[in-house]
């Protein structure tokens, strides 16, 4: 089963996302929580309210009140008045967010001792006065400020110490009058804070002040206004300990997955690989196999990095070991004929005046055979060497013309290119051109008298009449200094040299085995 891979980048966008979600959501779920508060502290002055208006109305029923004309006024209006008896519903509509934050509640007016004494005002204190003491007991577990004013704005029932003033001016008691109820936001008049975790709420700065007209068969008697701090977010998050600690807690745990998770994912994989890449860094030769066998970590770019180690860390061993083979087979070849070399100067330092001129040539032939040999061998290396850093330019090349071309170089060779046919390989033409006079060269250094290509499903063909290859020599053809005509100055580096450079453009060059004559097989692995 195929394990399931996400990408570093997506695991680290998505965990710095998340931390960063947070603590925008606790702040905007605060902001909301007051809103919520300031809400459910309207909802309740709006019941209280109607509650207040709804006793007043009773009082001035159970009075029997004569002057009732004189106690009310028509509503000033241009909509329908409600009908008694019908549903009123008055869902809040305050919001920290939307509505507008006003000025303190204006003081109120003192009035002249004159101006409150007309029969209308006077009916209203007088029942005021009745409606008074139940408005202070209410407060006593409402917590809400209430006041009752008649028709003219005034004072006539108040759990404050304000009986008789004048508060027509607010606002909320003017559209209360005309039949309008109101709800508003207002600063406090004294925004001191109770503890220094007030500080952190805003609801703790504010008061909500709810207005309702008081009507009565159609008529105006009097409006109620209610007020009331909204519980602060200090206030209301005590109330909600318990949930918060189960959210506390709940959000350690989070923070606890979060940091396995990363642990898992990122942190463990990256010392594990830091400890094998280390342990290969002391030329420990198990380290990589150890790393191979290991399970590959669920990111894709860790994975990606575990695999590239391991083949990494593989072809630096292969490399190793190629090098420490070449270094012996170039110490053999070299120390050949440089014995031979070392040999005969002794010969001649010992034995010059006793030889003849015959011996002397001899031997100063043998210096100089020897000497081409190794500054053959030396060009041979510096083309391999060449071939190794070679830059590949891969490009779309038509096989039958290139080998033409080549064909020219070698008049005693017969060429067969039709199997061709219009062939075109993504190859680069050099390096290739290179590679195949390596092995038409081979060949007529074999008696070859005619080469036959051939194109099939990305796999160029080179065929030749000349020696069969022996099943011995097969397998050896293309090992570094191996060659059967070291006498004529071979190096055994013609195949080395063409292997390296297909394999530089991804390749790969082989002898196909089945072949009597022998037969080169070219593996482009492009073919277009």
């Amino acid at each position: 089963m195929k394990r399931i891979t996400i990408s570093l980048r997506v695991a680290l966008i998505g965990i710095n996302l998340l931390i960063l979600i947070l603590p925008i959501a606790g702040v905007q779920l605060m902001r909301l929580y007051e809103s919520a508060l300031v809400r459910q502290t309207e909802s309740a002055l709006i019941a209280q309210g109607a509650f207040v208006a709804a006793f007043y109305r009773s009082m001035i029923d159970r009075q029997g009140t004569q002057n009732f004309q004189a106690l009310s006024k028509a509503l000033n209006t241009t909509a329908s008045p409600p009908q008694n008896g019908s549903w009123l519903p008055r869902p809040p509509t305050l919001d920290l967010a939307t509505s507008r934050v006003l000025a303190p509640f204006p003081d109120a007016i003192a009035l002249p001792t004159s101006a409150s004494s007309q029969g209308q005002r006077s009916e209203a204190k007088r029942l005021g006065a009745l409606l008074n003491p139940t408005l202070k007991d209410a407060q006593l577990t409402t917590l809400a400020g209430i006041r009752v004013v008649d028709i003219a704005g005034t004072i006539i029932a108040s759990t404050g110490n304000d009986i008789g003033f004048y508060i027509g001016h607010a606002d909320e008691i003017e559209s209360a009058l005309k039949g309008a109820s109101v709800s508003t936001i207002r600063n406090k008049a004294d925004t001191q804070d109770n503890t220094p975790l007030d500080s952190l709420s805003r609801t703790s700065h504010l008061r909500v002040f709810v207005s309702l007209p008081i009507i009565m068969h159609e008529r105006l008697v009097g409006a109620v206004l209610l007020s009331r701090t909204p519980p602060s977010i200090v206030q209301a998050l005590y109330g909600k300990r318990h949930l918060l600690l189960a959210a506390t807690g709940l959000l350690l745990l989070l923070v606890i997955t979060m940091s396995i998770v990363i642990h898992r994912l990122i942190t463990r994989p990256m010392s594990r690989l830091v400890k094998y890449a280390e342990q290969m860094s002391q030329q420990d030769a198990s380290a990589a196999q150890r790393l191979a066998n290991t399970r590959e970590p669920r990111l894709r770019e860790l994975a990606r990095l575990q695999r590239s180690i391991v083949e990494m860390a593989g072809q630096l061993t292969s490399r190793a070991d190629y090098l420490q083979g070449f270094a012996r087979h170039v110490s053999h070849e070299f120390k050949t004929p440089l014995t031979s070399i070392r040999g005969a100067i002794e010969l001649l330092e010992d034995h010059r005046n006793s030889m003849t001129n015959e011996q002397f040539e001899r031997f100063v032939e043998n210096i100089r055979t020897d000497t081409t040999r190794l500054t053959a061998l030396t060009d041979r290396l510096n083309d391999l060497t060449r071939a190794e850093m070679q830059s590949v330019d891969l490009q779309a090349t038509p096989l039958r013309p290139l080998l033409e071309e080549l064909s020219t170089g070698f008049p005693n060779l017969t060429f067969d290119t039709t199997a061709l046919g219009d062939a075109v390989a993504r190859t680069d033409p050099s390096i290739l051109a290179t590679v195949l006079e390596t092995l038409i060269d081979n060949a007529a250094q074999h008696e070859a008298r005619a080469v036959t290509c051939s194109w099939e499903r990305g796999i160029l063909a080179v065929e030749n009449d000349g020696r069969p290859i022996s099943s011995g020599n097969q397998e050896q053809i293309f090992t570094p200094f191996f060659t059967t005509r070291r006498e004529q100055g071979g190096a055994g580096l013609g195949l080395t040299i063409a292997t390296t450079m297909i394999e530089r453009m991804g390749g790969r060059l082989r002898l196909d085995p089945t072949s009597i004559h022998p037969r080169f097989l070219i593996d482009l692995n492009s073919p277009v």
